[in-house]
């Protein structure tokens, strides 16, 4: 996936509406359920055993980066189902280590690190992941996000540190509220995203 640079009018690439945005060339991503095996408890793994998550099929995915900021900005239908105890929710996942795997979020041996957003939190989350709902916040408040609802569909900017993306590569997760999806009931790029300055 290509990374545009832009220098000039770079703060406006927080905004999800931004007509910044208009020249940056985005990727389709395909996404998929964390295997159920990978889940971290007996109860999930039981509880969701005959039921469907992961219901994002697919997100479109931009990034931008101004040479000290990483703007990532991911667009993907809503469901139209009204959300009940869990909101919707979207991350960008970056490699802790050479055998990082995207697919699981991570594991105990090769964390992976990941910038989240949920409708309704006031700020993002910057989180250490070591597998599907093994999450540790980390500290320092680097991470930003931006969302808009509209047309039935979501787009969010999150953005943080340029050199989040020192590993050559990245990866996209969304959570639909509405089925309930959380933690490691997300779905997410069934591979890394290799990452081309452009």
């Amino acid at each position: 996936m290509k990374v545009s640079t832009m220098k000039g009018g770079a703060a406006d690439l927080a905004s999800p509406g931004s007509a910044a945005w208009n020249s940056v060339v985005g990727e389709s991503v395909s996404l998929g359920a964390i295997p159920a095996a990978a889940q971290p408890t007996a109860y999930i793994r039981e509880a969701w055993a005959k039921r469907a998550y992961a219901s994002t099929s697919s997100a479109k995915v931009a990034a931008v980066s101004d040479g000290d900021r990483l703007y990532v900005r991911i667009e993907w239908p809503d469901d139209a189902k009204a959300n009940g105890e869990f909101p919707d929710g979207a991350g960008v996942v970056f490699p802790g280590a050479a055998n990082s795997a995207v697919e699981t979020l991570g594991s105990a041996s090769a964390p992976v690190g990941l910038w989240c957003w949920q409708a309704g939190r006031d700020e993002a989350l910057d989180i250490e992941s070591r597998g599907p709902g093994v999450f540790r916040r980390q500290a320092g408040d680097g991470v930003k996000a931006a969302a808009a609802l509209a047309g039935g569909k979501w787009t969010v900017v999150l953005s943080g540190p340029a050199a989040a993306a020192k590993g050559g590569k990245l990866g996209v997760v969304v959570w639909n509220g509405s089925n309930e999806e959380r933690a490691g009931l997300g779905a997410v790029s069934k591979s890394w995203l290799g990452l081309e300055q452009a």
